[in-house]
């Protein structure tokens, strides 16, 4: 019944909230991003696909240090070894996609910046991607790039390294001590260094993912309180990714330490070069995201997505699989419009299990330590 009142004005949650926008917040990746912060996180990546849009198998050869023990105390002429090398493969990819629609119906009920189209600026879609499309898609980051982290940890889990100072791959307890009136030297960071130069890996190259009680020990010490400056802890801390997945994966309160660059991110494109642009009805191209974690972290906006842009010609009957509050589950008779797939094709390099010699101090070593925090 008509009442002479103003329609309602609508706002989005992103005009009204900015920063804070539920919608737009990632859970910070840790992982994820701290493989993509390695200073060569695209090495094994780009020798698969060097953006021709051919693809080759990659193999990494290897040769094992000569162990202590293995010299002779005698001048006889004698050879001691003819250097032969081993070879690990890249693993078989993995492969995540998220895929958004809405037809046209749909966004000639919104507001004219719905319909507006999104420029990336890069080979891609010369028509751009309607805005309301190209949101659903920032707004799925979120998701996307969990699933991958959590594939990754579940790998880094696996593939923890045999640490010198037990013999194994297990999480090893460390403390961080609660008493300030005593200097513990085997314990807390101290020891953690400590254990990293055991290992043969410089401290400043050195980083660490987790969450729980390592998180609070990296609080603790950016507060500078009496109790970090009474443990003996050092000044410079490795650099630390919060990911609160990791307990999840690794375990409550478990920990890694990585060294720089020994685990690699494998981020492959499959519509680089000549398969990617214009095949009529859809458009194959590559995307990076422009989002951040909760946290403020940009390492993200490294990682390229394939997406496919494609177009329902007439109104017909998709299956559209999500539940719940994010999309409606069975066939549905929609309108034409637009379908905005992205791709991901992914794993991780670990240094094979056999780089160094069984006779080694090092055997089973990869760079990579698993730690256990308590608090007593």
């Amino acid at each position: 019944m008509a009442n002479g009142f103003l329609c309602a004005l609508m706002l989005t949650s992103k005009q009204v909230f900015q920063g804070a926008n539920p919608s737009e917040k990632i859970t910070p990746p840790g992982y994820l991003e701290m493989l993509l912060a390695n200073t060569q996180p695209n090495i094994i990546s780009s020798s698969m696909a060097d953006g021709s849009g051919h693809i080759r198998d990659v193999v990494i050869k290897y040769r094992p240090r000569v162990p202590t023990g293995k010299s002779h105390t005698a001048d006889d002429c004698s050879i001691q070894a003819s250097p032969v090398y081993k070879e690990a493969t890249i693993p078989a990819l993995l492969f995540r996609k998220y895929g958004v629609f809405i037809d046209y119906t749909t966004i000639a009920k919104y507001e004219k910046e719905a319909s507006q189209t999104v420029n990336l600026g890069r080979p891609a879609p010369p028509q751009g991607i309607l805005m309301e499309i190209y949101n659903a898609i920032v707004e799925s980051a979120n998701g996307l790039f969990g699933d991958i982290n959590n594939d990754l940890l579940t790998l880094a889990a696996a593939n923890f390294g045999t640490n010198v100072t037990t013999g194994n791959s297990t999480a090893k307890p460390i403390n961080f001590p609660l008493s300030t009136a005593t200097n513990p030297l085997n314990q807390g960071v101290t020891m953690l260094m400590s254990d990293v130069m055991e290992n043969e890996i410089q401290p400043n190259e050195t980083t660490i993912v987790g969450s729980g009680l390592i998180n609070n020990v990296y609080l603790q010490a950016n507060f500078n309180t009496a109790n970090t400056t009474q443990q003996n802890y050092p000044n410079n801390f490795p650099p630390f990714f919060y990911d609160p997945y990791a307990g999840a994966k690794f375990g409550a309160n478990q920990f890694g330490v990585f060294e720089r660059n020994a685990v690699q991110l494998v981020n492959v494109n499959k519509f680089a070069g000549f398969i990617g642009g214009d095949k009529m009805s859809t458009f194959l191209f590559t995307l990076e995201l422009p989002v951040k974690d909760s946290l403020g972290r940009t390492e993200l906006q490294k990682f390229t997505f394939d997406a496919q842009l494609r177009h329902i010609d007439c109104p017909t009957e998709v299956e559209i699989g999500s539940a719940g509050p994010y999309g409606y589950p069975g066939l549905q008779t929609v309108d034409r419009g637009w379908v905005l797939d992205i791709m991901a094709n992914y794993n991780q390099v670990n240094i094979a299990d056999d780089a160094y010699d069984a006779t080694d101090r090092l055997t089973g070593n990869n760079g990579t330590l698993r730690y256990e925090a308590t608090n007593t």
